[in-house]
């Protein structure tokens, strides 16, 4: 082996060796999720591969190194693939990796020892990298959300990879039966050119992808309420927002459902807070239930919940609220043995041409709950500045 290769070797030995630790470092302090795990036994794997290629002298035969660093290869790329499909939830796909990766080794072990064939033998787990690559390309893309910039870069540099794997595939089986070191050197050429420097970037920014999904993460956590599940008050602001500007560029309707549970203090205190958090978390998922995919659902108070309804006008909004106000009461809970029926209070309001933002939106809907609440609760109620045309062409306030 030349000295230049050797160098390379005992570079990408000594990298792998740092980015498993970093990747294992990852999984015990970001919440050991199996995708980083992982990853880091690939990149275990690919240490032993890089270690153990210049040591061929010390083996008792060349079949069994050959053997030996293609057992690694095969590790390296089956366990890089189901972190990206664990990330992902390709759970059908990540079934599928270890008996495929078996049968790849299976054919490099018969072209070896029982029926030598150089060129298959050495085109096996290069054409199974590359296909695992561009799959482990399409499922990054495919679980993007928005185009992170760390799930492009990392879905380019792993196709790209996929692509030198394919070329450096095709030249090796062209050997045929016998060696052909024209083609050998070649094949060489292409792996030590590409190889090393792609190892290294889909390391990276497979990293970069760890840190954005923390990233996300967070933000999730920023705004998003622990107990139920739902968007927080800052949450729903953010959303409130975006619906705004859509409705406006769309022109599409969009109105507000404020709620709250009805003498929820009377929930505390007969059956505790633990209870009564159990009890916003049923109605927390009352409310959800039936929701359309574009529906915002969201808790803005102690007690009090809210939604955004985009497409929905005050009518369509009125008879949403109506349908949930009879499904809770519909809904009792078991609390401590005891059968309770809750009920909610509804005010509901829907953007119109002066108002300035969401927020003017809200202020109207949580008038109206308030107005529910004092005109003897458990219905669905609309502020007084909240006017349709009626049938006679006059201005009649709906309410529930």
């Amino acid at each position: 082996m030349t000295s230049p290769a050797h160098y390379i070797l005992v570079a990408l030995t000594l990298m792998s060796a740092m980015i498993s630790l970093t990747f294992l470092l990852a999984w015990r302090t970001l919440g050991e999720k199996p995708h980083a795990l992982s990853w880091a036994l690939a990149a275990l794997a690919a240490t032993f591969q890089w270690g153990l290629t210049p040591l061929e002298d010390s083996f008792p035969s060349y079949a069994s190194f050959w053997l030996t660093i293609n057992a690694f290869s095969v590790l390296v790329v089956t366990l890089g693939l189901a972190g990206h499909c664990q990330r992902s939830g390709k759970k059908t796909l990540e079934r599928n990796l270890w008996p495929s990766a078996a049968a790849v080794y299976f054919v490099v072990v018969w072209t070896t020892i029982s029926n030598p064939h150089v060129g298959i033998s050495s085109a096996a787990v290069p054409s199974f990298a590359a296909i695992s690559l561009f799959l482990a390309s399409y499922v990054v893309m495919q679980n993007s959300q928005g185009f992170r910039p760390a799930e492009i870069a990392t879905a380019v540099i792993t196709a790209l990879v996929g692509c030198s794997q394919a070329a450096a595939a095709t030249v090796t089986f062209m050997q045929g039966p016998a060696a052909n070191a024209e083609l050998q050197a070649l094949y060489n050429q292409i792996i030590f050119m590409t190889l090393p420097a792609g190892y290294a970037g889909m390391a990276i920014f497979v990293l970069f992808i760890i840190a954005s999904d923390l990233s996300e993460d967070m933000r999730k956590l920023a705004i998003s309420d622990q107990l139920t599940g739902l968007l927080n008050r800052r949450g729903f602001g953010e959303q409130a927002a975006q619906s705004f500007a859509t409705s406006r560029r769309t022109g599409q309707p969009v109105s507000v459902v404020v709620t709250d549970i009805d003498r929820f203090k009377q929930i505390n205190d007969v059956f505790g807070h633990s209870l009564g958090d159990e009890a916003l978390s049923t109605f927390a998922g009352l409310l959800k239930l039936g929701r359309r995919d574009d529906d915002i659902t969201a808790r803005i108070g102690g007690e009090e919940f809210a939604l955004i309804l985009p497409g929905a006008d005050l009518v369509d909004a009125m008879e949403i609220a109506d349908g949930l106000r009879s499904l809770i009461q519909a809904s009792p809970m078991n609390l401590d043995g005891r059968r309770l029926t809750m009920t909610a209070s509804f005010g509901v309001a829907t953007l119109s041409n002066k108002d300035s933002c969401m927020a003017d939106v809200v202020v109207r809907a949580d008038r109206a709950l308030y107005k529910s609440k004092r005109e003897g609760r458990n219905r669905v109620d609309l502020d007084s500045s909240q006017m349709l045309l009626a049938a006679d062409g006059s201005l009649a306030q709906i309410s529930v």
